[in-house]
């Protein structure tokens, strides 16, 4: 168990790190003082498991103990590899069931929507089967004849393998069949990004037909920050020289600051809407009268291509985003534009015609 002291745009955390039974867990805090307190509390749970035990229990787990180590293996793969008994039940009544249990916890309302949509296709697909008696292999096919591309497969296995983890652990099935499901090759298409001129272009019609408008297109365009989470933004987040998106708000339940850049504060000085009402009729009206395509996250995209472009530097770039390491921007954004444009996009300003 360890505490470290981490600084990010001025703001000083405190990162609580405690590695129990093989597992790794990490938190932030406002002070150190309460980055020990969870410390001492997990480690005063995992005692607190030990005294709970009756002798009998303590005297079985030493001996189990004991006995795996002359063995040279753990009492957990001994456990892994012994016959397990499990509770016949079909893959309905088992995403019924788990669908109780995540109403419980405090997932935000598209969180929980998506997972329940997620798990009752794979109810339709499996409805004549027990959940232990799916396979890797079937899920693949289902994933194949659904013709989904690899980020919708991830999002799907994000979804269906907390369900089959929570199926292991209630007896329902011995392993989690996405652990080893095969997924398909990235594909290697640039994502779509506005030009500068889309991006103006895109900003001058929201002026002039719905100036409402222009705080939405331009922190998605100018900071990046993910439709839904500038979905919650108020006209108080945005301070100094930073956006905060508090944890409450990102998506990742993280909270990070976005720096302004200079043209984004002068579309922001325009005034408008936080958070816009009514946003996909205003955006559509706006995408016609400006003849400007559109397609999901061009926004993020166009962002993190044009700061990549300009500040060469992925780690900054990812750290702006709140993105957890830099694979994914070296994976579809490297390169993709030239400094001479990202210099272009980043001068886009409301006086600049």
């Amino acid at each position: 168990m360890q505490i470290s002291k981490t600084t990010n745009h001025g703001n000083v955390r405190w990162r609580a790190t405690a590695s129990l039974l093989g597992k790794r867990r990490q938190r932030f805090f406002t002070s150190r003082d309460e980055a020990r307190a969870w410390l001492n509390s997990i480690e005063a749970d995992y005692t607190g498991f030990w005294l709970n035990r009756t002798p009998d229990e303590q005297r079985d787990i030493a001996s189990a103990f004991n006995l795996a180590s002359k063995r040279g293996v753990s009492i957990y793969q001994c456990m892994l590899n012994s016959p397990a008994k499990l509770t016949p039940l079909s893959i309905t009544d088992t995403v019924g069931r788990y669908s109780e249990v995540i109403k419980r916890r405090s997932l935000r309302p598209s969180s929980l929507k998506q997972t329940q949509l997620h798990l009752s296709q794979l109810a339709r697909e499996f409805h004549d089967k027990s959940c232990h008696e799916v396979t890797s292999g079937e899920l693949e096919q289902w994933f194949h004849t659904r013709n989904w591309k690899r980020s919708t497969i991830d999002g799907v296995i994000a979804k269906i393998g907390p369900f089959f983890t929570w199926c292991v652990r209630e007896g329902y099935c011995e392993s989690n069949p996405c652990s080893s499901i095969k997924r398909p090759q990235s594909d290697d298409t640039a994502p779509a990004i506005f030009t500068p001129y889309q991006a103006r272009k895109l900003l001058l019609t929201a002026c002039e037909s719905d100036a409402g408008m222009v705080p939405y297109l331009a922190i998605g365009l100018f900071a990046g920050v993910r439709p839904m989470e500038i979905g919650r933004l108020h006209r108080s987040d945005v301070r100094g020289h930073h956006i905060e998106i508090t944890a409450a708000k990102a998506k990742t339940r993280k909270r990070r600051l976005v720096t302004l850049s200079d043209n984004l504060r002068q579309w922001l000085s325009l005034g408008g809407d936080y958070p816009p009402t009514n946003k996909p009729k205003r955006l559509q009206r706006i995408l016609d009268e400006s003849g400007v395509s559109w397609s999901p996250d061009i926004m993020r995209h166009s962002y993190a291509s044009y700061h990549l472009a300009l500040h060469q530097s992925a780690d900054k770039t990812a750290l702006e985003m709140g993105h957890r390491d830099t694979n994914m921007l070296f994976r579809h954004y490297r390169e993709l534009v030239t400094k001479e444009a990202a210099i272009g996009y980043w001068n886009i300003g409301p006086k600049k015609v």
